[in-house]
């Protein structure tokens, strides 16, 4: 009785955590690119900023996913993301400029980086048999975490300033390394073999994880473009306060975490796999491409939610794609490395809109943005037909991870 008392503390201080956690990498990123802007960093150079947590993402997803299995020390990585996260957006907030900026985005990819040890820790205080389980409890935490952090981000900011969100974030992150010093880990887990190396040369060597990387990372890139960087600028531009601005960001997650859940049920027997993502890539295009011209704010809202549900409905079906037909033992190195792939679009997309708005003009950078997505749409009707790479229009249920960054 007392050990299984234990284990549901543990289980409840860790949910806690998760919840900390998104908080901690979400609730600065709405105002990112207006309180750059205020303090006169340049457009494209606000870009580099948003898209350098990508970057950093990139390099450190599978490193960091390879390294805890190899040393079985998974809290340690979690304590460790959180530090970095309280020493380099405090800093941030002392000294703002976009030096520090860059320094807390990249800290921003690295503690996101860790989330697949949350996945693994959580899950190892149910069993292997409900693993499954274990991670969508625990996918639960994502999107609550990720609103309450904007949320009170943006009441922060509202109250006293941008920069104050940071604190948010760093709090945050504080109480949750205070708390991870009081959950155990598992040593049921701690099955001392040595890593599979073979496994990860495999997924590396197949063709077809790459071409589905690919195409997410032409799909991200939208969101990270628009959403995190210059559709806030379009608020600000239309009157909107921190709140709104942080509800703008929270509007595009709702929707697009309600296409997720769409797209088994309803989607898929709809339209089929394939066409799902194909719609959700070319509406996701054409919303994008409206943005600027939004009249006001309830119009820049209706446009947000719509390009939510376009990205889920895309989105899903990739990241369904990536796992499928995979066993149960190569499935964390193939989803290590198809995040790994894709942030590359967390970069590429703010620095792309970023360069064009300073070589042309707003408006021309959500065009061609656009207009990208629209390519993305006319690659996947391509490269995932029935019979190329990738699998047949079966049932696939949308998948129950969940990953941060896709969030902020």
């Amino acid at each position: 009785m007392q050990k299984r008392t234990s284990l549901r503390l543990d289980m409840c201080l860790f949910f806690m955590m998760s919840l900390l956690f998104f908080m901690s990498i979400s609730a600065f990123d709405p105002f990112i690119s207006a309180f750059a802007t205020d303090i006169g960093i340049a457009p494209a150079v606000v870009g580099g900023i948003v898209g350098v947590a990508g970057l950093a993402s990139l390099i450190t997803r599978l490193p960091v996913g390879v390294l805890s299995d190899m040393f079985l020390k998974r809290k340690l990585f979690i304590q460790i993301g959180l530090l970095v996260t309280i020493i380099c957006w405090t800093i941030a907030f002392i000294a703002p400029s976009a030096t520090t900026l860059y320094i807390g985005k990249i800290s921003d990819g690295i503690t996101g980086s860790t989330w697949v040890i949350y996945n693994v820790m959580f899950a190892s205080f149910f069993g292997a048999r409900e693993a499954a389980k274990a991670v969508a409890i625990l996918g639960v935490a994502s999107p609550f975490g990720s609103l309450i952090g904007s949320t009170v981000g943006g009441l922060i900011a509202t109250s006293y300033g941008y920069e104050y969100s940071f604190m948010v974030a760093v709090v945050a992150a504080c109480i949750a390394l205070i708390l991870s010093f009081f959950v155990k880990e598992r040593k049921e887990s701690e099955i001392k073999t040595k890593y599979d190396m073979t496994i990860l040369t495999e997924q590396i060597s197949d063709k077809t994880i790459w071409i589905i990387g690919v195409l997410a990372t032409i799909s991200i890139m939208i969101p990270f473009g628009t959403r995190d960087t210059f559709t806030p600028l379009v608020a600000v531009d239309l009157g909107a306060n921190p709140f709104a601005i942080s509800w703008l960001s929270n509007t595009h997650l709702i929707f697009y975490g309600l296409a997720a859940a769409l797209c088994a049920p309803f989607f898929y027997k709809k339209l089929g796999l394939v066409r799902t993502a194909i719609w959700g890539a070319l509406l996701q295009g054409l919303i994008v491409i409206l943005i600027p011209y939004a009249p006001n704010l309830l119009a820049l809202f209706t446009l947000q939610g719509l390009a939510g549900i376009a990205f889920g409905m895309n989105f899903t079906v990739l990241t369904s794609l990536s796992i499928h037909h995979i066993p149960a033992q190569k499935q964390s190195t193939r989803m290590g490395l198809f995040q790994s792939i894709y942030a590359a679009g967390m970069f590429a997309g703010p620095v792309l809109m970023g360069i064009l708005t300073d070589s042309f003009s707003r408006t021309t950078s959500f065009l061609v943005i656009g207009i990208v997505s629209v390519l993305c749409a006319v690659l996947t009707g391509f490269l995932l037909k029935k019979g190329q790479h990738v699998v047949s229009e079966e049932k696939i249920d949308s998948p129950v991870e969940y990953d941060p960054s896709i969030s902020k």
